[in-house]
């Protein structure tokens, strides 16, 4: 058994890499004399490029990330494996904050990997303390996740990414950066690139889709009652075998659509809770605790849910409208059936009718595959 493959069973618990491509770009990152490129869909372990090498090295790996609620569940799941994390955010209490500069102001910090959103990094308040961890050479790579979002050309833009560049030729001129998206076209990879200084980086790059992942497409509007559908669609998806536990993510383009999807689902049998920006902080924290504890099998939610999600058991992925590019639909897809095993019914695209959403209809030429129809989406 070699170190790498110790420190991955030792700390992460994994007999093997989720797959070879994988394996490359801890090895990539953990040399560190290039900047690195990953392109790889979800659920393939992008995660790992960047936690594992922090583990086996000495220094801080800083990982910039869109969301706190994001950040917050790869902390916690860290930190259940006793590896020293944590996050710098508006949310976090004053005596934390003080605790965690603490520990960066000391000469040897504990900490491995240190989470924060790109506006913090721009924050006048935060970068002292990140340019005296460049100082003192304790930064040990940057970790752009979501790396899309740096894009314009990208399906989640985020203005403030898009100063990550030069906040990393002023302060870490010398940090390799690894940049990570699970969908990038060649145009994005090329923004991306130019936006964060990457230098010739060695690019890693699969498939968008994964083997046990199957699509279809079923018209709502043919349909004697939609709901009655996607609630026997669900219930039999998550028919799983004894001992096992599966859930599924039903998503919406509007807040009342995922109020009325969730509540019908309920009234028919499968238990649905909504989530959506128009829910106070609370009770939208709760929708995804329940459905993260599995208290609630499914989730109803619009397109701010999901991105990050780090649940392997989601079993379905339902569209009750189509998404709102194709990038996002491969995002959002790829969120089911991250153990690898898999699906017991397909995925399913549910929508108004034919030429709906700017769907077109299929002209004979018999059934396609998912991942033909996509193609021709994408052409």
């Amino acid at each position: 058994m070699t170190a790498l493959q110790r420190a991955l069973k030792t700390h992460f618990g994994f007999e093997k890499f989720r797959s070879k491509q994988q394996e490359d770009v801890v090895k990539a990152v953990i040399r560190g004399d290039r900047d690195v490129f990953v392109c790889m869909p979800t659920g393939a372990g992008k995660s790992l490029c960047y936690q594992l090498p922090a583990v086996m090295s000495e220094g801080i790996t800083l990982v910039i990330s869109p969301l706190i609620a994001l950040i917050q569940d790869q902390v916690e799941h860290l930190r259940a494996l006793n590896i020293p994390a944590c996050s710098i955010n508006s949310k976090l209490a004053a005596s934390e904050r003080r605790a965690i500069l603490s520990d960066l102001e000391s000469e040897r910090p504990s900490l491995r990997l240190l989470y924060i959103t790109p506006e913090m990094v721009s924050s006048p308040a935060f970068q002292p303390c990140l340019s005296a961890l460049s100082t003192r050479g304790l930064v040990a790579r940057l970790a752009v996740d979501e790396a899309h979002c740096v894009s314009q050309w990208g399906h989640d833009f985020r203005p403030d990414y898009l100063r990550l560049g030069e906040v990393r030729e002023r302060l870490l001129p010398t940090v390799p950066c690894l940049a990570l998206t699970a969908t990038a076209p060649q145009r994005v990879r090329e923004d991306i690139a130019h936006s964060l200084r990457l230098n010739d980086p060695k690019q890693f790059s699969t498939p968008v889709f994964r083997a046990n992942l199957h699509y279809d497409v079923i018209f709502r509007e043919i349909l004697p009652d939609p709901y009655a559908h996607l609630a026997k669609f669900a219930q039999d998806a998550l028919k799983v075998e004894e001992g096992a536990q599966g859930c599924g993510i039903v998503y919406c383009r509007t807040r009342d659509g995922c109020e009325e999807v969730a509540h019908k689902l309920t009234k028919l049998g499968v238990q649905a809770k909504p989530y959506h920006a128009g829910l106070k902080s609370a009770d939208r924290l709760q929708a995804q605790t329940d459905w993260t504890e599995g208290k609630v099998p499914v989730i109803v939610a619009t397109i701010s849910f999901g991105m990050g999600v780090d649940k392997a058991n989601v079993r379905f992925v339902a569209h009750w409208n189509l998404a709102k590019s194709l990038a996002s639909y491969y995002q959002e897809s790829g969120r089911a059936g991250r153990d690898g095993l898999p699906l017991l019914l397909p995925h399913i695209l549910l929508t108004q009718g034919p030429g709906a959403d700017g769907l077109p209809h299929q002209q004979g030429g018999g059934p396609q595959t998912g991942e033909e129809r996509c193609r021709e989406g994408a052409g």
